[in-house]
């Protein structure tokens, strides 16, 4: 099997792509819209759906299995949960490349402090891009909670995918590093289809997430150009190792039809900061 190495592209160069949260009023339900084909807008400006790049492979061996039909954009096979890393941490595992074909790999401390920044070159010629990259870091104290996340941005800077996992890091001893967690994509959209023309003035969110804790799930609208048409906080309750189901309608105002990005996330409930970010692009009228 040939799968891809990520290279280093900008090291040590944090670039802030995690947004603050904030707090949103739960608005009253209403009907769904009902989805169509997208037919070519007759505006003067006919929006286009974000091109291709073109990779270039670099070539790597590695043992571990290619990602199944239902895993994660982003998949950490290492390290696991809850492992125990002294420098440098070393994680591998696949993800789905992002504009540019780019990644970044951050390690942040109990205190929500940055340790580390990598941006990673995810070159496949496949759907799937295999990474490994060591992180050295340095830790203070005795041992400490840490968080490492991948995540991917599109051509327009907006947060396509975010996958985190919690380890212990420790300024001395051994590594002990745990199996990979669950694997399976986490949030499963029902509505909005991805491609799929909307119209209506409110859209009905729907689906089922694997949530990492009980802290509620945020939903977006993003525009190409940053702009947010409804952001939305969506209670939770989990349930073991099951999904659960969520909804919500948002109502949204457009001066124009576009191509905007749904994204679902979770926030960490022990260290600030996103823990994971699932995204649709779909298209919007008025």
């Amino acid at each position: 099997m040939i799968t891809q190495t990520a290279s280093v592209v900008n090291s040590r160069t944090p670039v802030n792509v995690i947004p603050t949260e904030n707090s949103f009023t739960p608005t009253a339900q209403f009907s769904s819209p009902t989805p169509e084909e997208i037919i070519e807008p007759t505006l003067e400006e006919t929006p286009q759906p974000i091109p291709t790049p073109i990779p270039q492979t670099t070539a790597a061996s590695t043992a571990i299995p290619e990602p199944a039909a239902d895993a994660s954009a982003i998949q950490l096979y290492s390290p696991g949960p809850q492992s125990k890393i002294v420098s440098p941490l070393i994680v591998y595992g696949y993800a789905l490349p992002g504009y540019h074909n780019k990644g970044r790999v951050d390690l942040y401390g109990e205190d929500g402090r940055l340790i580390t920044s990598e941006v990673l070159q995810l070159n496949t010629s496949y759907k799937w891009a295999y990474f490994y990259w060591p992180l050295p870091f340095t830790t203070y104290a005795a041992g400490e909670l840490g968080r490492l996340s991948l995540s991917t941005l599109d051509q327009y800077g907006r947060i396509t995918a975010l996958n985190s996992v919690h380890v212990l890091l420790l300024p001395e001893g051994e590594s002990v590093v745990n199996p990979p967690g669950d694997l399976r994509e986490r949030c499963i959209l029902e509505q909005p289809v991805a491609g799929m023309q909307y119209k209506g003035g409110v859209l009905t969110v729907s689906g089922k997430i694997l949530p990492f804790n009980n802290l509620p799930l945020k939903v977006e609208l993003v525009g190409r150009d940053g702009s947010l048409a409804n952001s939305q906080l969506v209670p939770i309750t989990p349930s073991g190792t099951d999904f659960i189901p969520f909804r919500v309608d948002m109502p949204y105002s457009l001066v124009r039809r576009d191509w905007e990005l749904l994204t679902v996330s979770q926030y960490d409930d022990r260290i600030g900061g996103l823990m994971y970010v699932f995204s649709q692009e779909f298209y919007l009228t008025p």
